[in-house]
């Protein structure tokens, strides 16, 4: 029995198909005439907020969060795209008119709205979502409440969401499902919609096997997600907590080795990570706001940075009267002296030290939760006043944590103990010029908080558990190219990606008290050194990217052969790290179909200006040979790619320039090959024959090679004459020394003598590299594959069979990858990254996405 099945018939106002019943689509079937596919989010919160205008008409603002800002920007940015999700609204509230404005309002921003009672929302989000799944899932299993009701309430929304969502979709959709309040959402749609493209991504952490068996509903749970072809994880490690629930819970199910779940209704759901980053440039950009500067000037100027003297002024006249006081005839204030700490020691102190020590700022920017670890933070902090008193005085730690929850008890006792222990600090270190802490308990727009971001000389970021925090990026972003120094805790996701930072475990108190004086002592020089490493990765690695990641991901597990050997987080990792430790690097790349999407006519294919800036940045590292191997005209390759940083090997081997070892930047022909003018005379005119048989065909000459592309024709034609063509070719190339290639929608007669195999040949077998890697999508490429030695990374673009380790979906997943890589080389020079490099809106990826759908366009019409 389905879960539309148990829950009972649709609520009042839903629409779909019947109940129980699935949909297969038919050619046509659900699209309208001339409609593209497009990308449907769903997720418990749509990304703006409702704003009633005194016309009575209404304005719609971005919200501020993690998912908001991570996928905003694509939604508004891709037309073709909906979201769907809870309006924050309490319908009641409002007519049946009023309710039709607010659904237009949203409607002109692609947004659909639905609307949830108070009870709806007590079982279903403050109840099973917050009460019982964000505790368990991030380790805090004491916390967690379960009710039955709670479950029943969670099931009931999960179908009113795939109520609405049921009926907006069409035949090539996809459908891209948040995070945990929506667990059973993707079984419940794969149920009416068995062909569907399903992708689910959660934002916390999912929790151990053993944790997350002890959920009643842990079954239902699983049993719901996989209802998804693609399942997202921030970490390897959330995605083999997942696996091991699944071996655990549900051992009936088959795991293959490339992480794919083989589910009972013929689907596969793969499971895989995918790191979210942010809008590095919005955060870079923001930072140098005039609100944002005037945030940083003031925090500088109350905490003693600036060059003015009040603050200096006041500190020395309290060291001055403490030690006044400490004269004989002070009595008056011996009587008010601390027995442990003195007032006068403290004043004395940070008197001393004026002139001599820099003031310096801590931030920290959380929501006020028990996962970020807010008591444990603040006890490192006092602990670090009391061992290392030549701060007192000195440093400020401005503590923004906005509210949340304040209804519920265990909130209302986090608020207290953390309102203790700032109260004792301050109570405790205060001198009557310099409070330690600057505690605000309001919510912020991004510019002050980047403003406070700027002004922080050491962010301290230390949730207890969490599955990425965005805060340590953040940070980085508004520190772009200069100082500042993150302390971040272990138990998160960024730690993965932020090795640079000092990485402490947040229940060690002692530990972070360590961390965070050495972060204070640190050099200028030492922290921006670290920061421009961990800065060039995140300028790849933004949300932008993360999407099309995901996105590119979803489309290759939802493809048939394409979910073999595809290559995960887990391998990506494991590149990076090998390509960061190695001392020689060696890159062979087809372009066609690999750099670039295969296009109608070759001269489309032209590099993008994006992808050139790519090339530059990895190829112009001293320890990078990078090699474009392609099938083009050596005198195409010499126009697009000749005055890049890349070795050049052009017609299948036949020519190259530039390559490792050579003293001379000509073209050189390869040796041994048969007279092209001769055997062209010959080729030519067979080819030509099938170009005037099939329509928007034609025939390309090149120095060493003759081919025959039929892209632009008709399917069934093109077919019938291609083996015709490769029936006459074959009576005449053994004789000539020549050999016939079938690439995609290409027949090509090359001579014997020539393959990227052999050309690519001398370098792989050479000792001069630690790390290779060769990257094609066509036949041709296999030859590459085939000469590989075991210790290189071999991966196949597209489908079909291959002898490559590794397959990625297409182009984007390579500008991807070697974009991270690009970062390393970045890391290595120590030289901030100009952040046009990697743009995050409009990245190489967009281009060659632009650049392929035009095309596509341009072919349908």
């Amino acid at each position: 029995m389905g879960l539309w099945d148990r829950l009972g018939p649709p609520g009042p106002g839903a629409t779909g198909s019947r109940r129980g019943q699935s949909r297969r689509f038919r050619h046509g079937q659900g699209k309208k005439a001339g409609c593209m596919s497009r990308l449907i989010i769903v997720s418990n919160r749509l990304p703006m907020s409702l704003q009633a205008q005194e016309d009575g008409s209404y304005t719609l603002h971005q919200n501020v969060g993690g998912l908001a800002t991570a996928i905003g920007p694509y939604h508004r940015s891709h037309k073709d795209s909906l979201w769907i999700g809870w309006s924050g609204i309490d319908p009641q509230k409002y007519s049946e008119k009023e309710l039709a404005g607010i659904r237009q309002a949203y409607r002109e921003s692609r947004c659909i709205p639905i609307f949830l009672s108070k009870e709806e929302l007590n079982g279903y989000y403050a109840g099973f979502s917050n009460n019982t799944l964000w505790p368990l899932f991030h380790d805090f299993s004491h916390e967690a409440v379960f009710r039955q009701e709670d479950w029943e309430m969670y099931r009931k929304v999960n179908m009113r969401f795939a109520q609405v969502v049921e009926p907006l979709i069409r035949k090539g959709d996809t459908i891209w499902i948040q995070d945990y309040h929506l667990m059973l959402l993707p079984k419940m749609l794969r149920e009416r919609y068995p062909d569907a493209s399903i992708g689910w991504f959660l934002h916390v952490p999912f929790p151990s096997a053993e944790i997350f068996r002890s959920l009643p509903w842990s079954r239902e749970i699983l049993e719901g997600v996989l209802g998804a072809n693609l399942i997202g994880f921030h970490t390897v490690d959330f995605s083999a907590s997942f696996l091991a629930s699944l071996h655990r819970l549900l051992p009936e199910l088959p795991v293959n080795q490339d992480g794919v779940v083989e589910m009972p209704d013929g689907h596969r759901a793969a499971i895989d990570a995918f790191p979210i980053g942010i809008d590095y440039n919005l955060y870079r950009r923001t930072a140098h706001s005039s609100l944002a500067r005037a945030m940083r000037r003031g925090i500088d100027e109350v905490c003693g940075k600036s060059p003015r003297h009040r603050y200096r002024t006041s500190v020395t006249a309290e060291g001055v009267a403490a030690n006044e006081a400490a004269t004989s005839d002070a009595n008056w204030w011996n009587h008010y002296m601390e027995k442990d700490i003195p007032e006068s020691t403290l004043a004395k102190q940070a008197a001393s030290s004026v002139g001599s020590r820099s003031n310096k700022v801590i931030v920290s920017v959380d929501r006020l939760d028990y996962t970020k670890g807010l008591p444990e933070r603040l006890q490192a902090f006092g602990r670090m006043l009391d061992k290392y008193p030549e701060w007192v005085g000195h440093v400020t730690y401005y503590l923004l944590a906005t509210p949340s929850r304040e209804v519920v008890e265990s909130y209302q006792r986090l608020k207290a103990q953390v309102d203790q222990l700032v109260g004792e600090i301050n109570g405790r270190y205060s001198l009557l010029a310099w409070t330690p802490i600057h505690y605000i308990t309001r919510s912020l727009s991004i510019k002050p908080v980047c403003g406070i971001y700027t002004a922080g000389d050491v962010a301290l970021v230390t949730p207890l558990r969490d599955g990425m925090n965005l805060v340590a990026k953040e940070y980085l972003a508004c520190h772009d190219g200069r100082d500042g120094t993150l302390v971040l805790s272990d138990m998160c996701g960024a730690a993965d990606e932020l090795t640079d930072a000092f990485i402490v475990n947040p229940y060690d108190i002692d530990m972070v008290c360590e961390a965070l004086h050495n972060a204070l002592e640190i050099t200028p020089e030492e922290s921006k050194r670290r920061n421009i490493r961990m800065q060039a990765r995140l300028k790849v690695r933004t949300a932008a990217n993360w999407c099309t990641s995901f996105l590119d991901s979803l489309r290759q597990v939802s493809a048939p052969g394409m979910t073999d050997r595809r290559l995960r987080m887990d391998h990506h990792n494991a590149i990076v790290r090998q390509w960061d430790g190695a001392h020689r690097r060696l890159v062979l790349c087809d372009y066609d179909g690999t750099l670039t999407p295969l296009v109608r006519r070759p001269e489309r294919a032209k590099p993008t200006q994006a992808l050139r800036r790519l090339l530059t940045q990895v190829g112009s590292n001293p320890d990078v040979d990078f090699l474009l191997v392609s099938g083009r005209s050596h005198q195409i390759m010499q126009d697009w790619f000749g005055d890049l940083p890349v070795g050049l090997i052009a017609e299948h081997g036949a020519w190259n320039r530039n390559l490792p070892g050579s003293d001379s930047d000509e073209w050189q022909r390869a040796q041994g090959l048969p007279d092209s003018d001769t055997w062209q005379k010959v080729i030519r005119p067979i080819m030509d024959e099938s170009a005037t048989r099939v329509p928007r065909s034609f025939v390309e000459s090149k120095s060493d090679a003759v081919a025959w592309h039929y892209r632009m024709s008709d399917a069934q034609v093109a077919e019938q004459e291609r083996q015709d063509l490769l029936h006459r070719l074959r009576g005449v190339v053994v004789g000539l020394g020549l050999m016939i290639m079938e690439n995609s929608k290409v027949v090509e007669v090359t001579p014997v003598a020539t393959s990227k195999g052999q050309a690519i040949l001398p370098f792989v077998n050479s000792d001069d590299y630690d790390f290779m890697m060769a990257l094609g999508d066509d036949e041709t490429d296999e030859t590459m594959f085939a000469v590989m030695p075991d210790k290189g990374w071999t991966i196949k673009v597209g489908p079909g069979q291959t002898k490559a380790r590794l397959r990625v979906n297409d182009p984007t997943a390579v500008t991807l990858l070697l974009a991270d890589l690009g970062a390393g080389v970045a890391r290595d020079s120590h030289e901030p990254v100009a952040s046009h490099d990697f743009r995050d809106d409009h990245t190489v990826v967009d281009e060659a996405h632009a650049q392929f759908t035009d095309d596509k366009q341009s072919r349908d019409k």
